[in-house]
């Protein structure tokens, strides 16, 4: 919960023996907490405290922020027992030396991954049809393998086995399990017997949500099977690079027609199919200099601004195929720059900002729980390929040497990586463990940190913890606003 913290005058007359009752044992004796993170509010008159452990956010007089961004321990003994009290009852500073604040938390996550690997919740099996692809993107992470997989359409069988079978053994304790549609591309016509069945199966499996990323060139070849409801396809991701000029370079077909105006019309299409529609605008340092006009483009479609529709930039990056490009933009300078363009809409800091609205609220519970980052460690979601693979990993599908698992004619076999993966916990990331935006990170892509680093365990961090702190800001100062709007009109 977000507090204005009552404080008395930060730095109190000093006493010449404040350090010595210390010392003596008299007073305790407290240190900076390693998880707390201070945020300027730009006002240069208060900071945000932010304890990344359980998530108290609290504004404080920018001197005392200063003093605590110092570490100097022995400003810390000069301010007042009061003073100490608050920040010691809100978890800012604490009476335990580094050594062993480093050693609870690690206790707390490893317990907290622990109680969440095996809580019964949602999951999915994320069907790869065929890694077929009409496209031929640069920086697709598929690249490397794509010509000795390409050709090979899942059988139905497969499709039957996967869901009369194997659900089980694949997703043991998951509720109301969900169906990705994957590829390459999954809608094209030589994987439509294969989709067709598929979401028929999700429709007799107690009206599964059956969702896909698509590139949007080949939905108008089957639109009956988008909209809402039961069997059907109820929500889909497209990617755009750019505006027309910038896309048709990027995002070209394999025979290299542009596919804009193509994409832009089967978004229409499905729009009309009461089909929600997800657009991630891929962007690099040039592309993104194209939003505006982009974005209007998109209005005047009638495309921004439609209920069904959500849009938000994300950065292009080498992934596992080890794409290297000059002008790949970091998570941090995307955020940046779409401020300084006055874009509003969703990017790296607003997700995050969008994250940590709930903390604001929260009185009672845990507040930040990101003990994994994703898919890959926890495995509730769980990818199939053409030849029976199974995956943790969307972006690793189609590189053998990271299945975790394969279905035979015995049944599921799972591979020992699985268990290698789900030991990819901030418990067992040492780095992890002594960031102070541990539990909001969670750390990091695992599949690219090894592509990066060439350790799994080893995270490559890059400006995210910069994202965070910064949506975290924007989050408090949207409520701010929002607070002072309120009591102006009541």
């Amino acid at each position: 919960m977000a507090t204005r913290l009552r404080l008395a005058p930060i730095l109190p007359q000093l006493r010449a023996n404040n350090m010595a009752k210390i010392n003596s044992g008299m007073m305790k004796r407290y240190y900076i907490s390693r998880y707390l993170n201070i945020i300027s509010l730009d006002d240069d008159k208060t900071s945000l405290l932010f304890n990344g452990v359980n998530g108290c956010l609290d504004e404080v007089p920018k001197e005392l922020g200063d003093i605590l961004s110092s570490q100097e321990q022995s400003l810390i003994g000069r301010l007042s027992p009061a003073n100490l009290d608050s920040l010691a009852k809100r978890g800012h500073i604490t009476a335990l030396s580094p050594d062993i604040e480093l050693e609870r938390f690690k206790e707390f996550v490893a317990g907290l991954y622990n109680q969440q690997s095996k809580q019964s919740s949602t999951g999915g099996i994320i069907l790869l049809a065929s890694y077929d692809c009409n496209l031929a993107c640069k920086y697709c992470y598929q690249q490397k393998h794509r010509p000795a997989n390409s050709g090979t359409i899942m059988s139905l069988q497969l499709v039957d086995d996967v869901f009369n079978k194997h659900l089980p053994a694949l997703l043991p304790g998951r509720f109301k399990p969900c169906l990705s549609l994957y590829g390459g591309e999954p809608f094209l016509p030589s994987t439509e017997a294969v989709i067709r069945r598929a979401i028929g199966h999700a429709k007799n499996q107690s009206d599964m949500a059956v969702v896909a990323v698509t590139n949007g060139t080949m939905v108008d070849a089957m639109p009956d099977i988008f909209g809402p409801g039961p069997g059907k396809v109820n929500k889909v991701q497209i990617s755009l690079d750019g505006t027309r000029h910038l896309h048709d370079k990027s995002r070209i077909s394999a025979s290299g027609k542009p596919t804009f105006d193509k994409i832009l019309s089967n978004i229409q299409l499905l729009l009309r199919q009461d089909t929600h529609v997800d657009i991630r605008l891929n962007v690099d340092r040039h592309k993104i200099e194209s939003l505006p006009q982009l974005l209007e483009e998109l209005r005047s479609k009638t495309i921004v601004g439609n209920k069904l529709v959500t849009v938000y930039a994300y950065p292009l990056h080498g992934s596992i195929a080890n794409v290297e490009a000059e002008d790949f933009i970091s998570l941090g300078d995307v955020s940046r720059k779409m401020r300084e363009l006055g874009i509003d809409m969703e990017c790296p800091s607003s997700l995050r900002t969008t994250d940590m609205q709930r903390l604001f609220t929260l009185e009672k519970g845990i507040a930040l729980t990101r003990s994994a980052y994703c898919m890959q460690t926890f495995q509730h979601y769980l990818v199939v390929d053409p030849f029976a693979n199974i995956y943790a990993c969307s972006e690793e599908a189609g590189y053998p040497e990271y299945r975790v698992g394969h279905i035979n004619d015995t049944g599921v076999e799972f591979f020992p990586l699985r268990d290698v993966y789900k030991t990819r916990h901030l418990a067992n990331l040492p780095e992890c463990l002594a960031c102070s935006v541990a539990l909001v990170c969670g750390g990091q892509c695992g599949m690219n940190c090894r592509a990066k680093t060439g350790n799994l365990f080893k995270p490559y961090c890059d400006d995210v913890k910069s994202v965070i702190l910064a949506g975290l800001k924007l989050a408090y100062k949207q409520r701010l606003v929002k607070k002072a709007h309120t009591q102006n009109t009541v």
